[in-house]
């Protein structure tokens, strides 16, 4: 196999342990004898980009992912099953969002590889074939502390949704406090979700968050726009207190209490066929 870079990755970060968890704002530059492969590369507003980890180890099988706190045999993970830049043929592979393009330098909104990496190819991202809102992962690891957990739901709801708002920023304070102060960081299983039916983009966030929709039974509606639930092992009722029409940026840097106020409750979560959809269930 005969395999040839056709370009070079140029972000500000130049060593491993200074990556962010979903990457960096980077740019491509495509090599002058590859540019002619550009041509209609604007239709597409999100691109795959294979690279070489030039760096990365190749003898390696099993490693400790990021997040995993157990450093012992109970932590391993084969590297085929995380995505590790150690691996026997130590490809990246990573979906972003096209932010400029100009003549062979294409810019991104987040890239997980270093500065000076080798870019093998350029995929486009096809929405028809790539997006499976129904896939599931169980639990790899877990965010470091709260700012990387905020920064994973950021970017799972803008996946989603689009675009950065006002009721995204809702959505990202409310489930990162309720991640954070109430499950302590573990996942969602088998909880629900009660959302407001007037906010929309709040719903996009909470869905593209959570993976919760009302044909698995865990998404459900009602009519007060200042009300939302989360019920897992503790139902969390809270009251929404930011206007929609806020900025997204304010949202996310306001006090808690301009935001939201929160009340626990026990709760027993309902799932499956029996789950009540009315819009006002949970009310």
């Amino acid at each position: 196999m005969q395999v040839f870079p056709i370009g070079v990755v140029r972000s500000l970060v130049h060593a491993r342990k200074q990556m962010p968890a979903f990457g960096a704002p980077a740019r491509i530059e495509v090599y002058r004898d590859y540019e002619e492969g550009l041509l209609r590369f604007e239709k597409h507003s999100h691109v795959w980009v294979l690279a070489w980890l030039d760096r990365a180890e190749r003898n390696v099988l099993q490693v400790t992912p990021r997040g995993v706190a157990d450093p012992g045999p109970a932590g391993l993970h084969g590297v085929f099953a995380v995505r590790s830049p150690a691996r026997p043929n130590p490809v990246g592979l990573t979906a972003t969002r096209v932010t400029r393009v100009a003549g062979n330098a294409i810019e991104v909104d987040r890239l997980d590889f270093l500065d000076g990496t080798p870019v093998l190819d350029l995929k486009p991202y096809f929405v028809s074939r790539d997006l499976i809102f129904s896939a599931n992962n169980a639990p790899v690891g877990k965010p470091s502390g709260r700012p990387a957990l905020r920064d994973s739901l950021i970017a799972q709801a803008v996946h989603f949704h689009g675009e950065l708002c006002g009721d995204l920023a809702v959505a990202v304070r409310i489930l990162e406090h309720f991640r954070f102060e109430v499950l302590g960081l573990e996942e969602w299983d088998g909880a629900q979700f009660t959302v407001p039916l007037g906010r929309p983009c709040l719903i996009d966030a909470v869905m593209g968050i959570t993976r919760a929709s009302p044909g698995r039974r865990n998404l459900l509606f009602h009519e007060d726009d200042r009300s939302l639930t989360v019920a897992a092992q503790t139902r969390g009722d809270y009251r929404i207190l930011a206007p929609a029409e806020a900025e997204f940026s304010s949202t996310l840097d306001a006090p808690q209490e301009s935001v939201f106020l929160f009340q626990p409750r026990q709760s027993q979560v309902i799932l499956g066929a029996d789950a009540d959809l009315r819009p006002d269930h949970h009310r």
